[in-house]
């Protein structure tokens, strides 16, 4: 699962890739569900709010919008078919949290690599208000990630990068995005601060330290 990212706006803006000139955008170091944020259509950059919300979701009770993807199952949901053959975009992110249960509490995790900006693969929708709606794909977590979390959020490389946003083959897409190289990742723990949506600073991202009594 990823429920919680880091963007940095301006690593993203040196990409080169096209904005328009309405474009805002204030980077946030603790991004949330159902917030506006920057993701990549067609080489473009755009504002879409993070969380799909189709009618039938929001007929159930305590209904919360879709935000994570799965993609072993991404062929076979309904719900995301459609999506998957036409509206693939990509998410920037500088980096992303997870909690993990250590001694009866959840404790926050911060993972990063060493690039400014990665990619993740992620699904878009265009709603009838005008708005566009968007998933982060996830996987199955590898390597010592799995250790904080069993899902990871899908980073695409260079060449995959490109290939999810062209109109290729998609099970010749699926073979080559499962089958390539895995980002490394790094990881280390983080104050709890980040728990809470309203607190949005870069010391979030900072190395966990226990205060010495």
């Amino acid at each position: 699962m990823c429920g919680r990212y880091y963007l940095n706006f301006d690593n993203l803006i040196s990409e080169g890739y096209k904005t328009e000139d309405t474009f805002v955008y204030e980077t946030s170091f603790n991004i949330t569900p159902q917030s506006r944020v920057p993701i990549v259509i067609d080489s473009n950059i755009k504002i879409a709010t993070w969380g799909f919300f189709p009618d039938w979701i929001k007929k159930q009770k305590n209904s919360k919008p879709l935000f994570n993807t799965r993609w072993e199952s991404i062929r076979e949901k309904r719900t995301f078919q459609s999506a998957y053959k036409k509206n693939r975009c990509l998410v920037p992110i500088s980096g992303w949290y997870e909690w993990k249960t250590e001694n009866d509490e959840k404790n926050p995790y911060y993972f990063y690599t060493d690039e400014p900006v990665v990619y993740a693969a992620g699904l878009y929708w265009n709603r009838t208000s005008g708005d566009v709606e968007f998933s982060i794909i996830t996987q199955e977590a590898y390597g010592d990630l799995a250790n904080v979390h069993n899902r990871t959020p899908l980073l695409l490389n260079n060449e995959n990068k490109n290939n999810w946003l062209s109109d290729g083959d998609i099970d010749n897409l699926y073979r080559e995005i499962t089958e390539s190289r895995k980002k490394i990742v790094d990881f280390h723990r983080v104050s709890k601060a980040v728990n809470n949506p309203k607190n949005k600073n870069s010391s979030l991202i900072n190395k966990y330290t226990e205060v010495p009594f």
